[in-house]
């Protein structure tokens, strides 16, 4: 049988979003769940929303509570399930399937808390907001977004919320939690999808007060000094980024450095070393030809014996992902930028772009965002995708469509090593 999820969503007058929270936690097809909804005493006709949907929801109460973090731990209280999400409100889950996705990783029999990516809506815009995968990070810093995990019940109610530490720590409250979950022995597991979008402009949008709270948090344990020299680190870099110079200086790094002094210097070792310095991840045997465009280099990760050929485009804005033994040809273009053409004032909207094992995107060909090309698949010269492909599916035309299905026996290496290109 499926395990058991409890959501909770804490609401406080709330009107504007409270739907839209409710309805993403009913559109889930994950079957065996449970919702609770702790509203804390509303004035604004947010209690008048929820009651339309009191038949589909398990626990409800609307009493005056004790800040956002008392009613978390109300809601935890009221919990019945195997694993617990905290889904407020205004946070939406990212699609129908986030809480399928999420717990479909495969054995959880040594997994603690489930964790994915997220999405973040800033002044409109929406940007991808990928979680770490290495949780001995959470040794110095949050990894991912609270809203977008799941905890075992029986640990999130072992380590609840602290209310006594409201005052030093504030809305960091959540970071405090999940940072003694860890320091016990906890285990933490990724999984690759996203689960929650979250609007930026909440209580927790403030850069520095949420540096000190991670010192303080996290400063309690081990490494002081280290956690310390980071604390100067992050703060140093919060007054730089507001500054003119640090502007011009990500620009020329950025920009003029990977896209117009790099493609000249026909030494790949070179052009590899420097792109790795600047955080392009690059695997063992793989190959950028001269002459290619990278925005946002920092989001691209490639893995091993992988060849771009010359002339393409790779907007890294919201993260590439290309696998091992990938061939991509000349003027491949993968876009994960776009704009919401229904929005009044033209909002960004950035989704990432993941290549797996194996696949070959032929000539002129364009990946669009938010698309996912399967192991082994091959996508026809001059196509358009705007769909995710399927593993060993071979797709062409405008838009890309199915033509046939790929041999799986497969194995080789993308190895391309002729000098000055």
């Amino acid at each position: 049988m499926e395990d058991k999820i409890s959501v909770i969503t804490v609401v406080y007058n709330d009107v504007v979003h409270i739907q839209g929270t409710l309805e993403s936690f009913f559109s889930q097809t994950w079957g065996n769940k449970e919702y609770i909804v702790i509203d804390g005493g509303s004035t604004d006709g947010t209690v008048d929303i929820i009651k339309k949907y009191l038949d589909k929801i398990d626990y409800f109460c609307s009493e005056k509570d004790d800040g956002i973090y008392d009613a978390m731990n109300k809601g935890i209280s009221h919990c019945t399930g195997d694993w617990i999400n905290i889904l407020n409100s205004g946070d939406v889950y990212v699609n129908s399937n986030s809480l399928r996705d999420a717990m479909n990783i495969g054995d959880l029999s040594h997994t603690d808390v489930i964790y994915g990516n997220s999405i973040e809506v800033r002044n409109g815009d929406k940007m991808c907001i990928e979680a770490n995968p290495n949780p001995n990070l959470l040794e110095y810093s949050p990894i991912y977004r609270h809203g977008s995990s799941l905890m075992r019940a029986k640990v999130q109610k072992k380590f609840t919320f602290d209310l006594s530490k409201r005052k030093t720590l504030g809305y960091a409250l959540d970071w405090e939690m999940i940072y003694r979950v860890y320091k016990a022995g906890y285990k933490f597991r990724k999984a690759e999808c996203f689960i929650e979008q979250y609007e930026l402009d909440g209580v927790s949008n403030h850069p520095f007060k949420s540096a000190w709270y991670n010192y303080k948090i996290t400063s309690t344990s081990t490494q002081q000094i280290k956690k310390a020299l980071l604390l100067l680190k992050t703060a140093t870099k919060l007054v730089l980024v507001k500054t003119l110079f640090y502007k011009y200086l990500v620009a020329f790094i950025f920009e003029y450095l990977v896209n117009d002094i790099l493609p000249h210097i026909p030494f790949w070792n070179i052009r590899k070393w420097v792109l790795k310095q600047i955080g392009v991840k690059i695997g063992r045997k793989s190959f950028i030809m001269k002459k290619c465009y990278l925005m946002a280099p920092r989001k691209i990760n490639i893995g091993e014996y992988t060849d771009i050929n010359r002339g393409c485009f790779l907007d890294g804005r919201g993260g590439i992902s290309i696998g091992n033994n990938v061939s991509i040809s000349h003027e491949v273009k993968m876009v994960t930028g776009s704009h919401d053409i229904n929005s009044k004032k033209f909002y960004s909207q950035y989704f990432p772009i993941i290549i797996k094992d194996n696949a070959w995107l032929g000539v002129g060909c364009t990946i669009l965002q938010g698309v996912t090309i399967g192991t082994g698949a091959v996508v026809c010269a001059g196509a358009v995708v705007t769909h995710d492909v399927a593993d060993y599916e071979v797709v062409g035309g405008v838009p890309a469509k199915h033509i046939r299905n790929r041999t799986k026996d497969l194995n080789y290496h993308c190895i391309w090593d002729s000098p000055f290109t």
